[in-house]
């Protein structure tokens, strides 16, 4: 909230963006990344999934959470809440909180793994086992619990507010406090322990560190930095979030000319030029070959520390820290040390989040660092330092070398097979057997102009798909990991239902099998594949996922399933029990794959009012599908609107991540800075992976640039706008997590909520996050001056919705939104005020005075709460609603939690009153997609695919299909040519002889009789450059084909080919033809 008193004007330096260039005696940053020893330079490898294919992966995942109930240990009181989404190559990946009587689960989170088109379920799974049964009340108060946690450290710098959790590891769930103590171990080392302390008996229930070391190493990577910008230039980069670096207080460092470093082994700006380099490489990397956004999945990054007085290097669970070697004459930020330590993020907020505890997870850990500084070397290809399976190969740590060998950890005296002793092994030592399994499914056992490696048990010989391939199906399997701690039975389950999705052809599957075999992970269940096409199958989906409806109403859902291999199949329809007084039709009953049905749920008079889950089969010939649907008899959310409960756990994550991004830029959040950009990313990221249409709208105040945040929900009409908006800004002096994180965090989770039901719009809904609020009001200024309130019908503003000695206070500035809100209260017994203190010094003043109406709520600020004040609302009386307002103290810790959660529940309500209607036919609509999406042919042939189509709302349309983009010479047809969405067509596309050689993408539409959809095929006619003998030092594009050895090849990456890179010695780069 802006203050009273306008601040004057306050000269702040800007972050720059950093760029790479070369320095004297260095590489240029611009050398080209290799893989599979070969160099990339194509665009991104994978684009994100759409916004239909995230919409269908939600549908999806809501739908599982029914089905999978029972395996989920799911109980009454149980509530699932979508916590983020992420993506890598061709797999989407939804991940689920749980609460137990609002209380959150640790170990009850939940990950749902669809393929990219958001409509096959590759793998649901949770860390929990038994049901929740359990009385939440405790006898442990939170100091002792906090004492308790202390001891476990020999000093401690700070403790977190204990959190009240269900510890649900384990067969015996217990009520548990969790914290996070940081300082230093017993043995002496820095430490971020986060703790969970048996509510009960104040026992230590479980425990992991944050804290992952390395060891010392030193080498510089050569390229230097560019600061673009004049006048004043630091080491932050703000085009990737979060990514910095500075000295051991945590500051970037600054100077006023774009030269750092000396290129000595001992200067400090030089081993920072050698980390932020790294890490940009690796966050390149993880984008470029994987569709993967920052160490996070969510656009995340985080700080490197350079000058720590030790031979060391660790990841502290929110920055990385670097040390010298043992001779003292390098720094340790050789380019795989960095990959290393920040392979630990990757590891930690991958999947559910957290590291886990005991060696055996430790191990996993150690090695996940050791994989992604080998991806990083390879895709950077620095002559200084070559591609490797090497962990420190150009440090002399000791006089002995590297400290980890992939290809053959036994060398150095770690393992090379897993066994039962590896749950006892040091971490660093149980990071040999899944090290070597990555080396033997990226390279095999015998690759050319690299090491053999040997195999513990199973065939002498493995082939190697690449390392590119290797990563994607493990960063794909480590997104599936949940809370706890992890295990090399759980690595090899979930990376090869990553490559069963990947991989149509199931042959990386049985490679990453044989990987695991070779060095004897033990096999689990269901290890098989059938490649696409063997066996007649269908996807099945059903929209909406849920309902909710007044007794003596019915609610209609619509069946959709598509043919995904093979022949269509007859399918037979029916539901599982029903809750009484419901019953259940189809129109019809009975369909083949690729058609739809009409479910009604009709509920009667006597239906018992709740939420009940109702289970769909699908009885196929071949093949059966079970989908699940929510059905709420009765309100849900409080007085007539059938709003959704905000979890108040959700918004306290968002606040966790405002905090942490604010503790990494200085402490503050403030328009303009590092901390506002990066906060702006995370909630930017949270909802383009839901479906919003997000923009960001740039303006300059004072010299610097400053940043709105505007998201549409793409449903509903297009009329009318209801529009909720919170500045997200901080002042210079303090992390703003009540003043605004609070707002801020409410409206992020908010509006997951609205994409989660997705319910029929009357009013178009947007969402804003203000910048430069606290210097005058002047993001939302700027956005009403530039047109921005035209056809806004109303907004509703949020600052300050968590004091910690909070009141309720209603805007008062138009009466209908005023009573939806005060409507709110009532239901649940909260006396409410006008609101006074914040009149006209918020973003709701810009819209009021454009004509628009206005409306909000605020829990008070510098203020004094009087006497009657306190008995009406509790709390402290002679004392501020908000003690720490625009101070440094403004931290997670200085929020009011059962206020937080009051108002959220009083957005959501307001915003269904406002803009949710009833029910509501959903729009026709339907997807394309074509299977194989490429081909190559010799002129003269001939190639087939086949395309297909899937309802995802409403009912199946005519659609008549055609193609452009064809070849001279060429042709494409269809049978039929004109189907019904839901069905599939042939596609036939014929070269003549006289059709030119190279490689065409040819569009297929699909013309609807409600909606247009369309489909790219690309097809390769040989001939072209690479259609001659394959030579070493060529140039070869992808699509290029080649003979060798009599045998034709199809370039798949774009390279430079050397020796010893024939195509068949690399499948990573040719597809035989």
């Amino acid at each position: 909230m802006n203050p009273k008193a306008r601040l004057g004007t306050i000269a702040v330096l800007a972050a720059v963006a950093l760029t790479t260039t070369s320095v004297a005696g260095a590489t240029s940053a611009t050398a080209t990344p290799a893989g599979a020893g070969a160099s990339f330079t194509d665009p991104p490898s994978f684009a994100p999934p759409g916004q239909e294919e995230r919409k269908r992966a939600l549908a999806t995942a809501e739908s599982t959470l029914v089905v999978e109930a029972g395996e989920l240990a799911k109980g009454e009181d149980d509530v699932f809440s979508l916590e983020k989404t992420t993506s890598v190559g061709g797999m989407q990946f939804l991940t689920y909180s749980r609460t137990y009587q609002g209380v959150p689960v640790y170990g009850g989170d939940v990950v749902v793994a669809t393929d990219k088109a958001g409509l096959t379920v590759a793998g649901v799974d949770t860390a929990q086992t038994a049901e929740l049964k359990l009385d939440t009340r405790t006898t442990v108060t939170a100091d002792r619990a906090a004492r308790k946690a202390r001891s476990l450290l020999a000093a401690v710098e700070s403790v977190t507010t204990p959190t009240l959790v269900v510890h649900a590891l384990g067969d015996t769930p217990r009520m548990a406090w969790e914290l996070v103590v940081t300082g230093q171990s017993k043995k002496g080392a820095p430490s971020t322990l986060h703790v969970y302390v048996d509510a009960l008996n104040a026992s230590v229930l479980s425990s992991w560190d944050a804290v992952r070391y390395g060891t010392g190493h030193g080498h510089y990577n050569g390229p230097g930095l560019n600061i673009t910008t004049s006048g004043s230039y630091t080491m932050r980069d703000n085009t990737r979030s979060g990514l910095a670096c500075g000295g051991q207080n945590g500051q970037p460092y600054t100077k006023s000319t774009d030269s750092w470093g000396n290129g000595q082994g001992t200067n400090l700006e030089t081993a920072c030029v050698d980390a932020l380099w790294a890490a940009q490489k690796e966050w390149d990397m993880l984008q470029e070959w994987f569709g993967y956004r920052g160490f996070t999945g969510e656009g995340g990054g985080f700080p490197a520390r350079v000058g720590l007085n030790d031979v060391n290097a660790f990841w502290n669970g929110s920055y990385t820290n670097f040390g010298h070697n043992s001779a003292n004459n390098r720094q340790a930020t050789p380019m795989d040390v960095v990959g290393h330590e920040y392979g630990h993020a990757i590891f930690q907020f991958a999947g559910s989040g957290g590291a886990g505890g005991g060696n055996e997870s430790g191990g996993l850990n150690e090695s996940t660092g050791d994989i992604f500084g080998a991806l990083l070397e390879h895709y950077a290809n620095n002559p200084n330092d070559p591609p490797d399976y090497l962990v420190g190969e150009e440090v002399d740590l000791v006089g002995q070398g590297p400290i980890r060998n992939m290809y053959n950890p036994g060398a150095l005296g770690d393992p090379n097979c897993y066994s039962s002793s590896i749950p006892n092994t040091e971490v660093h030592a149980a990071a040999g057997p899944q090290n070597h399994w990555f080396y033997l499914l990226a390279e095999g056992t015998n690759p050319p102009g690299k090491p053999s490696s040997t195999v513990c048990a199973g065939p002498s010989t493995l082939t190697g798909i690449g390392i590119q391939n290797a990563g994607r199906i493990y960063l794909a399997g480590l997104n599936m990991k949940t809370s706890g701690n992890r295990t090399h039975a759980q690595s090899r389950a979930q990376t090869l239902a990553a490559a069963r999705t990947l991989d149509p052809t199931c042959a990386q599957f049985e490679a990453v099998k044989a990987a695991w075999n070779a060095v004897r992970v033990p096999a689990g269940s269901n290890e098989t594949c059938t490649p696409t096409g063997e066996n007649n199958d269908y996807s099945a989906s059903i929209n909406p996922t849920s309902a909710t409806v007044e007794p003596g109403q019915s609610a209609t859902a619509t069946i959709s399933t598509a043919v995904t291999s093979g022949n269509a199949q007859s399918i037979t329809l029916r539901t599982g029990t029903l809750p009484a007084g419901v019953t259940a039709s189809f129109s019809p009953a009975t369909i083949n794959s690729g058609q739809t049905s009409r479910l009604t749920l009709t509920v009667s008079s006597g239906a018992q009012e709740g939420t009940h889950p109702v289970t769909v089969t699908l009885d196929g010939a071949d093949a059966d599908k079970q989908l699940g649907f929510n059905l709420t008899v009765g309100d849900d959310g409080g007085p007539g609107t059938g709003a959704p409960d905000i979890p108040v756990a959700n918004i306290t994550a968002h606040l966790n991540q405002l905090q942490s991004i604010a503790t990494s830029n200085g402490g503050t959040r403030v328009s303009g800075g590092a901390g506002f950009t990066a906060s702006l990313n995370y909630i930017k990221g949270r909802l383009d992976a839901a479906g919003f249409q997000t923009r960001t709208q740039p303006f300059t105040l004072n010299g610097r640039t400053h940043t709105n945040l505007i998201a549409d929900w793409p449903g509903g009409p297009a009329g009318q706008t209801v529009m909720l908006g919170a500045h997200l800004d901080s002042v210079q002096s303090g992390p703003g997590i009540n003043d605004n994180g609070s707002g801020s965090s409410t409206l992020l989770e908010v509006a997951l909520a609205l994409s989660a039901r997705n319910p029929a719009l009357t009013k178009h809904v947007r969402f804003a996050w203000w910048a430069a609020e606290e210097s005058g009001l002047n993001g939302s200024t700027y956005y009403v001056q530039n047109g921005g309130a035209s056809g806004v019908e109303a907004y509703l503003n949020f600052d300050m919705t968590a004091s910690p000695n909070p009141g309720y206070f209603v805007y008062d500035d138009d009466r209908t939104i005023e009573g939806h809100f005060k409507e709110f209260y009532t239901s649940i017994n909260v006396p409410t005020e006008i609101e006074v203190e914040g009149d006209g010094r918020s973003d709701h003043a810009p819209f009021k005075n454009a004509g628009v109406r206005v409306g909000g709520v605020f829990t008070g600020a510098s203020n004094t709460k009087t006497s009657a004040q306190a008995a009406k609302w509790g709390g402290t009386a002679g004392q501020p609603f908000d003690r720490c307002y625009h101070s440094a103290c403004d931290t997670t810790a200085n929020v009011n939690s059962t206020a937080l959660d009051r108002n959220a529940d009083a957005a959501a309500h307001v915003l269904w009153k406002l803009a949710v209607g009833g029910t509501q036919e959903p729009e026709d609509d339907y997807s394309v997609t074509v299977t194989p999406a490429s081909a190559t042919v010799e002129p003269g042939q001939s190639a087939s695919a086949t395309l297909s189509t899937t309802v995802t709302s409403g009912d199946p349309q005519s659609v008549t299909l055609t193609a452009s983009g064809a070849p001279t010479g060429a042709t494409v047809s269809f049978s039929p040519a004109t189907i019904t969405s839901g069905q599939s067509s042939a596609v036939t596309v014929t070269t003549s002889a006289g059709t030119p050689a190279g490689t065409y993408p040819i569009t297929l539409r699909a013309d609807g009789a409600a909606a247009d959809r369309s489909a790219s095929f690309t097809l390769t006619v040989g001939g072209g450059q690479g259609g001659t003998d394959w030579k070493e030092w060529t140039p070869y594009a992808v699509g290029d084909t080649v003979t060798y050895a009599g045998v034709r090849y199809r370039c798949l990456q774009a390279h430079t080919s050397l020796p010893g890179w024939e195509p068949p010695n690399v499948p990573a780069l040719w597809q035989r033809i």
